[in-house]
């Protein structure tokens, strides 16, 4: 069975980390989860000040050995194009494995309204989230589906499962 790469894009607070948890339990014990936040503030303990390309090679590195081993990928972070494409690019073009980009396109007023229902609420505010803030920050390499603002955490799961079944 050929391993699948899934890519969950977009700004701060639009529900790519409870889309990733919830696709990866649905993979199942195959799957890893690969999370840009977490390698940047935990593993390299980066601010995301700098260009963050200790991050970008780590994130890759991790996806393409769990890649190599067998294993379904969901790898998710805001992964701004401006950053990240030349990091996702390579990802994206290998064959060795089937590659899905999907990019969360939610405004800000329901950024900020989600953000204010997360935990991540108390470490940053609403003004410091529009300084992150991208418009349709859709990479420029590849057709992204776009998860709309008003597909539930279900329904953006079940498309993307749906996504993994049809040929490519």
């Amino acid at each position: 069975m050929t391993a699948h790469l899934i890519v969950l894009r977009g700004n701060s607070g639009s529900g790519k980390s409870t889309v990733a948890v919830a696709l990866r339990e649905r993979l199942g014990a195959n799957a890893a989860l690969v999370q840009q936040d977490f390698v940047r503030r935990t593993v390299l303990r980066e601010d995301g000040g700098g260009d963050n390309r200790a991050t970008a090679g780590l994130l890759a590195q991790m996806a393409r050995y769990c890649l190599d081993s067998g294993y379904h990928v969901v790898l998710e972070g805001i992964l701004d194009r401006g950053r990240y494409s030349e990091m996702l690019e390579p990802l994206w073009r290998s064959r060795l494995w089937d590659t899905h980009l999907y990019y969360f396109q939610i405004g800000f007023a329901e950024t900020a309204r989600r953000h204010a229902t997360r935990p991540e609420s108390a470490h940053f505010d609403v003004a410091k989230m529009r300084s992150w803030y991208r418009e349709d920050d859709r990479v420029t390499f590849a057709q992204e589906a776009v998860i709309p603002e008003s597909s539930t955490m279900e329904e953006s799961v079940a498309r993307i499962m749906r996504d993994l079944q049809s040929p490519r």
